[in-house]
Parts: structure tokens; sequence; C-alpha cells
């Protein structure tokens, strides 16, 4: 790999390039979303010859550059317009690269934009300062073109990443605001009755403690509508794959801030982060399918693949909480016909549950098996086990019943969902308190095809 040669090339403003070999290349993305313009990279550098040659190594890529020769130069440029990236010499005349990092980090419409600082190959408390005044990361003279890009496109993918993490959420916010409305309509004729028999029992203290049993017996009915436990329902079913991504968010830029950055991992990390995305919109997708009342899309799936990569979704988690996931399954188990996404989730929504029963028992007890067999009757069971403290005899058909929880923090969702979406397979689900502590959760699933089996 060789240094980028100098070109004699000047521009305050350079249109961008199509690529030759990356159409849907992150470039293209950033604060230029709505209007679908290719991002804008600021160079900010005294240095005309350095100026070339950056321009000379982003041309032909899918953005606009735009150039400044100094620190006043530069701020000037971003109350314009608001780039995307920001090339910065760190040594400058006049104001320098490091007033102008401060600077862009203090102002609340450019805090969040990425900072590249350029400094010499020597000046290790050069990049040191950078970072600590908020740099996204740095680029040594010489440059090396494939390094340079390389580092460019990782800040604009997570740059847009972020954004479009913060518009699902409020695009969430507003949906959930609009079922909000829509429930307190509905339910308009619940809340007049309410206040017809709070007027009936006035006089009497024993029917006006009945009256607030059947004022909360109401409120619950209410919360327990079509349309309020849809909202609940997208809020839980979106909170993982969400969570997901901004932690392989946090860690990517933590990964690339070292020196030199770990660019092996941080593109595991953004691997991690377009997964949970699409896992995301799928789980949009199945809930529009649920409003429409269509057909269950289903294919033969492999339950052990399946407890495979739920493994991989809730490794993180599984660290967290100090716990260790075995897997008994069996080999050569037969398919079952099923949604891959919507029994995913059910595994997963399981799984989380027993790392969270598990979390609060000592480090050397906290366990959760998951197991997988064929009941020899046409179907597959699928259990996950745990050491928690157990759920009381009284509770174990409670905790499929929506908005019941034991956890101080939840919606008590999870095993309403995944029960429903069991049993809508033709399956069921089920939790059993074995002798000693821990609990349970078992699922059945019919098979589909007995000459379709699973290699374990």
């Amino acid at each position: 790999m060789a240094a980028i040669p100098l070109h004699a090339q000047t521009a305050t403003h350079v249109r961008g390039g199509e690529p030759l070999d990356a159409p849907a290349d992150p470039l293209s993305s950033g604060s230029r979303l709505a209007s679908a313009r290719p991002a804008l990279v600021l160079i900010v550098d005294d240095d005309p010859r350095s100026v070339d040659l950056l321009s000379e190594a982003l041309a032909g890529q899918p953005l606009d550059v735009a150039t400044a020769s100094d620190g006043e130069a530069a701020l000037q440029q971003v109350r314009c317009e608001v780039p995307d990236l920001v090339l910065l010499a760190a040594e400058m005349p006049g104001l320098d690269g490091f007033e102008v990092c401060r600077r862009l980090k203090a102002d609340p419409a450019t805090r969040e934009v990425p900072i590249l600082f350029m400094t010499e190959l020597a000046d290790t408390a050069g990049r040191a300062r950078g970072i600590e005044l908020g740099a996204a990361d740095n680029v040594t003279r010489p440059f090396l073109r494939e390094e340079l890009l390389a580092r460019v496109r990782t800040q604009l993918a997570l740059r847009a990443g972020a954004r479009a993490l913060s518009a699902m959420n409020d695009e969430l916010a507003h949906a959930r605001a609009s079922l909000e409305l829509a429930v307190a309509r509905r339910t308009e004729p619940l809340r007049a009755e309410n206040q017809r028999l709070e007027r009936k029992l006035k006089l009497n203290r024993a029917a006006e403690l009945k009256a607030q049993k059947k004022r909360e017996e109401l409120a619950q009915l209410n919360r327990a509508s079509a349309m309020s436990e849809l909202a609940a329902a997208i809020a839980h079913e979106l909170n993982q794959p969400l969570a997901a991504i901004l932690s392989n968010a946090q860690a990517a830029q933590r990964l690339l801030a070292w020196t030199p950055p770990d660019m092996a991992e941080a593109r595991a990390a953004l691997d991690d982060i377009v997964a949970d995305d699409r896992r995301a919109g799928q789980v949009i997708q199945r809930m529009r399918a649920m409003l429409r009342k269509g057909a269950l899309s289903t294919a033969a799936l492999d339950l052990n693949e399946l407890a495979h990569e739920v493994a991989r979704l809730v490794a993180s988690a599984a660290l967290l909480a100090g716990a260790t996931v075995r897997h008994e399954l069996a080999p050569g188990l037969p398919h079952v016909a099923g949604d891959g996404v919507q029994l995913q989730q059910v595994l997963l929504n399981l799984l989380v549950n027993a790392l969270d029963a598990v979390s609060r028992r000592p480090p050397d007890a906290r366990l959760v098996v998951v197991r997988t067999r064929a009941d020899g009757h046409g179907r597959v069971e699928l259990s996950v086990a745990d050491s928690g403290k157990g759920i009381p005899p009284g509770d174990l058909e409670r905790v499929f019943e929506p908005f019941f929880t034991t956890k101080a923090s939840g919606l008590g969702v999870g095993l309403a969902i995944s029960r429903s979406i069991v049993e809508a397979h033709g399956g069921r689900l089920w939790a059993e308190q074995p002798p000693g502590e821990g609990a349970t959760l078992r699922c059945v699933l019919p098979v589909r095809d007995e000459g379709a089996r699973s290699a374990g």
C-alpha cells in the first residue's frame, strides 16, 4: 500500500461522482438523507498541497467535498451548511484545529458531526488531545488512500446509522401517541360508565371501595384493548434490536478510537448493526401482517439452527449478566413449519427472561440451558431452563397474561406475545416449576416434514 501522490487540484466545493464498485456505499448517506444527495465532507487545512491530496483521494466517490483554508473559514462554511464529516488539520495559523473542534462540539447543531483529525505520524500528543476534545478518529500523514477512504466510510456509516435510529424512535413515538389517542376515543363509553358508577356509589364507603376496584378493572380492560396492546407489543419487540444497534454503534466508536483502530472488530459491530436493523424491519412487517390478518408465512425450520442464531443475539446480554448459556440440542431433529422471525422472537423472549431471572443469583449459580428433542408424537419440543428463584405455583399461568409482570420494569407482554405466536403455529407454550430452584418454559410445535432432519 503506497502513500497517495500529490496532485495539482484546488477547489472549495466538489460534486461527488459515481463509484465503480460500491453502488450502495455509505458515503452517499448522512445529513442529506431526506434529499437523497451525497454526503458532504469538509476539508479544513491551510496547506493547499494537502487539500489537493485529500480532494484527489476522495474524487470519484459519491460525496460532495467542500474546503476551508483556515479555522475561521471553516466555521463560516459550517454555518452555511452542516457537513456530514470534517477532515481537520490539527496545526494551522490563527484558529487551530483543536479550537475549531472544541467550538463544533460545543454547538448543539454540530455536536454530532464526526471529526477526523489530521496529524503528523510522530504527533502522539496531538492525536490524544483531539480524541479528548471529541474527535471520532485520526488520520496520520502521509495519507494512505485506502486507509483514508475506509475511515471516511466508517464514520459516515456510523452517522447515518445514528440518524436512522433517531428517526425510527421519532416515528415510533408518533405512532404510539396516535394509537393512544385512538384508544382514548374508543374507550370513551367505558369512561362515561365509570363516572356513572362513581356518582351512584359515593354515599357508601364499602360501595366506594367496590367502585374503585371496578375502575381499576376498567382501566386494565382499556390497556388490554387491541390498539393499546399493539402499541405495547411494538415497543417491546423493537426494544431489543434497537438497544443492540445502539450498543454496537457505541462499541464501533470505541474500537475506531483505538490507536491503531481495531477495524476487524469494528466491521463486525457494523455487520451486527445491519443485521439488527433488518430484524427490526422484519418485526414491523410482521406486525403489519397481523393487522391485515393475512395468512401466516411458513417455511421448514430447524429449531437447532434457530437456537444457535438466537444464542449469538444474546451473547452480549449473557456476558453482562455473568451467566452461562448451555445448549443440549438433539441431533437429527425433524423440521417444523413456521415463521422464522416470529419463532426467533419467541426464543429470544424466553432467553431474555431467563437471563434476567439468573442475574440476581450468585455468579457461580447463573445457568441457562436450552434443550431440543423430538417427543415421538409428531412434535418437537424446545425448552429454556434457568437457575433463578422460580415462578410461584399460582403464577405459572398468570405470567402469560398481557401486562402481568413480577419485574420492577417491563411491560409484561413478552410471554403473552410468545404464547400467541406459538399457538398461531399450532403449538403450545407453558411454564413449569421443577423440583428445587429455577423455572422451565416449554414449547412444542408440530413436525412439518419427517424427512428433513437437523444435524444437531
